[in-house]
């Protein structure tokens, strides 16, 4: 009976320091107490900290931040809290330099940056826009500025189509319309001309000898290079006639030739003879 009462009395008081040793363990561990962690400042400063701006940060621990200079913008929330469990309701904010974001979608628009510049767009910095592509108009400003506060002065402009015509093609100068006119013309739609006789069409870029409708306004360049006139009064006054020919009056086309030669009795003040029609100027020669 003894030595059972003595097995049951040890087992119970094991039991009892089991339970204060269990009960001290989690008193230390309720003992330890909750903090928010701090994080590292990326060109932040802490302002302001409630009840202070130094760690440990305990729950109900308020941060206020700032960027380190005035030319940085904060990305993140300004002001901070420590929470119950240990977290920060927000990241710490992060502050970065200054940008505009090109962030048009529009496939069918071009930009030309002034100056040059890459992404992101600092402050003072512009962006002009034109549409990418026939029978489009641009809707918005051409021209927009990156401002000191990161955002652009106006929307980013969008490219429609435009439904605006052409009017009855123009004149033209020594030169007739071959198609048959019309009241008025889509954009694309083109009309062809004709130089009048004895009138060379210059071909050289930019020139042709049509002009195309462009959202209203009729666009190209037609330049018809006109004839060079000689007359025997002419020849006379220079004393000069023609080497191979003796019209009273002839037409020279533009980049065509005439040779001349000093008329009986006189002689040759210059050297060149063979002189070129140039878009209705030749100079003659002269004999005396």
């Amino acid at each position: 009976m003894n030595i059972s009462f003595g097995k049951q009395l040890k087992m119970k008081y094991c039991r009892i320091f089991l339970f204060l040793q269990l009960m001290i363990m989690d008193a230390s561990t309720n003992a330890q107490e909750v903090t928010c962690e701090a994080e590292q400042l990326n060109n932040v400063d802490i302002l302001f900290g409630h009840p202070g701006t130094t760690p440990p940060y305990k729950p109900g621990n308020i941060l206020l931040f700032r960027c380190t200079d005035v030319n940085l913008k904060m990305h993140g929330q300004r002001t901070i809290e420590c929470l119950s469990n240990g977290k920060w309701n927000y990241p710490y904010p992060k502050c970065e330099e200054l940008t505009c974001n090109l962030n048009t979608r529009e496939s069918n628009i071009k930009m030309e940056r002034f100056p040059d510049f890459e992404c992101p767009v600092k402050p003072g910095y512009n962006v002009i826009f034109s549409c990418n592509g026939q029978g489009l108009i641009l809707k918005g400003q051409k021209e927009i500025t990156c401002q000191s506060n990161g955002e652009w002065s106006s929307p980013f402009p969008t490219c429609e189509v435009t439904t605006v015509k052409c009017g009855r093609p123009p004149h033209v100068n020594d030169a007739d319309l071959m198609d048959m006119i019309k009241t008025e013309y889509n954009t694309g739609e083109r009309v062809q001309y004709s130089c009048f006789s004895k009138y060379t069409l210059d071909q050289r870029p930019p020139f042709s000898n049509y002009l195309t409708c462009q959202q209203g306004q009729w666009s190209g360049n037609i330049k018809c290079l006109k004839p060079c006139t000689v007359t025997k009064q002419m020849m006379d006054e220079r004393g000069i006639e023609l080497a191979f020919r003796d019209d009273q009056k002839m037409f020279v086309q533009h980049d065509d030739h005439i040779t001349f030669k000093c008329q009986l009795g006189k002689h040759s003040r210059s050297t060149a003879f063979r002189q070129q029609c140039n878009d209705g100027e030749m100079t003659l020669p002269l004999c005396v």
